[in-house]
């Protein structure tokens, strides 16, 4: 029963039941959402199952039923069992638990994400250092980037973060002893793990929360906007959005003086209502 869909193929337990029903009501036209939420024992509630699908917690004895319904095994239900528990977490550090959990009962970890490029997304600061070799000529010691960045990291974590982008290919000594970044940028590319970069976003929101009560020693742009709007006016904001994002790219790509800094710039528009 559960060879219609590998369920290592996910990490997010709401697209693989999804797709799950997708593959399998090909196979069997009576296995609808329906006749789920039947077999979950829901007779009388035939929206379970695409509230599900829409973020609906589940709980510890719908996750029995379902893994019931998708024919499991034990390892399989296991990995299943954390996908759920990883949705639902709490806080980030619940968050970074699970997934951990998650690489460490997939068959194939490096089918998830390289374990280097986890590394990297999994502290905000790999990305900052990054940028800070571009802005400041950084040598073995890392006291003046200690003193310097913010929010505060330790000597420690910053030297682990060396040792990283230099294991990456990311940086590399110049001709006159200083770590140097060897590409001008990095995306998240063949890493773009839907619960890696979520959780480095979350990361850099936090960030955000930091600068905005701690006094600025440099101006800071801070601003919201809160509205109503059409679906069609949404949309609209949404092409805006990323035509900023490419012009920032942009503007970045061409500047052609001297780095004498490094900048966060976080961009979040999101419904308040449900649909």
């Amino acid at each position: 029963m559960n060879n219609y869909i590998d369920i290592y193929q996910f990490t997010h337990f709401r697209k693989y039941l999804d797709e799950y029903q997708i593959a399998r009501v090909q196979a069997e036209p009576s296995f609808t959402r329906t006749e789920i939420c039947n077999l979950l024992g829901l007779e009388k509630t035939r929206s379970y199952f695409a509230d599900v699908l829409r973020g609906k917690k589940v709980s510890p004895r719908m996750v029995a039923k379902f893994i019931e319904i998708l024919g499991l095994d034990k390892k399989e239900a296991k990995y299943f069992e954390t996908m759920v528990k990883l949705d639902q977490a709490k806080n980030d550090a619940l968050r970074k638990a699970y997934m951990d959990e998650l690489l460490a009962q997939h068959p194939n970890p490096q089918h998830i994400l390289n374990t280097d490029a986890y590394e990297y997304y999994n502290h905000w600061y790999n990305s900052a250092l990054f940028a800070i070799l571009d802005a400041m000529d950084v040598a073995d010691d890392m006291a003046p980037v200690q003193k310097r960045i913010f929010p505060k990291v330790t000597l420690g974590k910053l030297k682990e973060s060396l040792d990283l982008l230099q294991r990456l290919g990311l940086a590399r000594k110049n001709e006159d002893g200083f770590w140097k970044p060897t590409k001008e940028s990095i995306s998240s590319g063949p890493y773009n793990n839907a619960e890696l970069v979520k959780q480095y976003q979350l990361q850099c929101f936090e960030l955000s929360k930091q600068a905005l009560i701690t006094p600025p020693k440099a101006p800071a742009i801070m601003s919201t906007l809160t509205f109503s709007a059409s679906s069609n006016a949404y949309k609209e904001l949404e092409a805006a959005v990323q035509e900023f994002k490419a012009k920032a790219r942009r503007i970045i790509s061409e500047d052609r003086k001297k780095a004498d800094g490094v900048y966060q710039l976080n961009l979040h528009l999101f419904p308040n209502l449900e649909k």
